[in-house]
């Protein structure tokens, strides 16, 4: 198929940041990230204790200097910047970032109550203000202990934070830690069985040889030529699904099996967001909620006096710039407009569902909420996705080496049977 000259831009090379990077080793992690680690730990102390907030103060600049000094330092690429991993160091910085900001600018102490009493019938977090909750967060040892739970648990299960939090259900209960470590582990093993695919893929539809291409195929016609495009968008939207729950699949085994947790402590991440019949319920219960705590926090409280229920527009805004940070993580210099934009009209989106509900006195929902939200995120995604494509995140960059791609070990491998029969066959 001949190529429009645009279609295939310049291949991306590797800019600035990461030529001054250094490829991460065991001699070099331990001292940019432990002391991260050991500040964040810190922090999550301190924002359990009354009247800490002057330190958590004093300590916050020194902690983000450190976070940005490993940010566009360490090289998890290993000198192959094609490969998404300095995306995953980019992110998990900002977040850290995100989070200690949070827990320095919080009023009250962070107090830890039963898992059991956290969660409502209807899945949602409710207002943790039991009595019992003295018990687990009085003084500087449960305050050490609680930390550890408050550092890997994002969205505030049993935490008094969490106020609102939707917690969806699971498709059937688990009590036993060891057959949800085996449950977890058969759900990672087919999630990255899908996301190899969905890698596979992604790699097919670029054109041979290609680093930065775009979606728009301009030798089609326009209705294929946007068909495809909402294609590649929509798969791109279920890789990104399906990474972060092969992620939390891992790590809910992990945590159960060597920690012992309790299978209650790792709820689903996500309520079927395919079938989410309006923005406002795509982004409040049916995604994950993991970046929700400093989302709220950062992006919309402090616009609450200005934009009354509006003000969720802020916490869009400043996922924008979390998503912009990610792909700049990569060397791939971003485009804001795209990919900032996408997250900035979902919160327009949003407004227009509350402006609607205003006006007609009816919720968004059902089928037409349904093909509304889909509509929206088809149109936003397109550029956005597009956006990735042309900066190399699609064709270039890789979840799985070739050589460890599960999708193309499975093709090689009926290949090699399918081969095998004819051979016998002909004999």
């Amino acid at each position: 198929m001949t190529m429009e000259p645009w279609f295939i831009t310049t291949d991306p090379v590797a800019g600035h940041w990461h030529q001054q990077r250094v490829i991460a080793s065991w001699s070099n992690l331990p001292t940019t990230l432990l002391p991260i680690g050991l500040g964040y730990y810190v922090m999550a102390v301190l924002v359990q204790l009354p009247t800490t907030k002057l330190i958590r103060f004093a300590m916050l600049p020194p902690l983000l200097w450190l976070i940005v000094t490993a940010s566009m330092t360490l090289d998890l690429s290993f000198g192959r910047p094609e490969h998404a991993y300095n995306n995953l160091v980019f992110l998990s910085m900002f977040s850290v970032a995100m989070r200690l900001t949070t827990w320095t600018l919080a009023n009250e102490p962070y107090v830890r109550v039963c898992d059991t009493e956290n969660v409502s019938q209807n899945g949602s977090a409710k207002n943790s203000s039991s009595t019992r909750s003295s018990s687990y967060s009085d003084g500087i040892r449960n305050a050490m202990w609680n930390a550890c739970d408050l550092c890997c648990n994002l969205r505030g299960l049993g935490w008094n934070w969490s106020k609102g939090l939707h917690i969806p259900r699971p498709m059937f209960k688990v009590e036993s830690r060891l057959t949800f470590a085996a449950l977890s582990l058969v759900r990672f093993a087919l999630y990255v069985m899908a996301l190899s695919a969905v890698d596979l893929f992604t790699k097919r539809v670029a054109p041979e040889g290609s680093g930065g291409w775009s979606i728009f195929d301009p030798s089609l016609p326009p209705r294929l030529r946007y068909l495809r495009s909402s294609i590649i968008t929509v798969v791109a939207g279920f890789a990104v699904w399906i990474t972060v729950e092969m992620t939390y699949q891992f790590y809910a085994a992990i945590f159960t099996l060597l920690f012992r947790q309790r299978p209650s402590q790792w709820p689903p991440m996500f309520d079927q967001p395919w079938f989410a019949t309006s923005l406002t319920r795509f982004w409040a219960k049916c995604w994950h909620q993991g970046v929700r705590e400093w989302l709220v926090a950062i992006g919309s409280r402090p616009l609450e006096p200005f934009l009354g229920s509006h003000a969720p527009i802020g916490a869009f805004i400043l996922s924008a710039i979390f998503h912009e940070v990610g792909v700049r993580g990569m060397d791939r210099d971003g485009d804001i407009l795209a990919v900032g934009g996408y997250f900035i009209m979902h919160g327009v989106g949003v407004a227009l569902e509350r402006l609607f509900k205003r006006v007609t006195r009816r919720r968004v929902g059902g089928f037409g909420g349904f093909l509304w939200m889909w509509t929206w995120q088809i149109i936003w995604g397109n550029p956005l996705v597009d956006a990735m494509a042309r900066k190399g995140v699609i064709a270039r960059s890789e979840f799985f080496f070739e050589s460890w791609n599960p999708a193309v070990f499975i093709l090689n491998t009926l290949q090699w049977i399918w081969e095998t029969r004819t051979q016998y066959t002909v004999i």
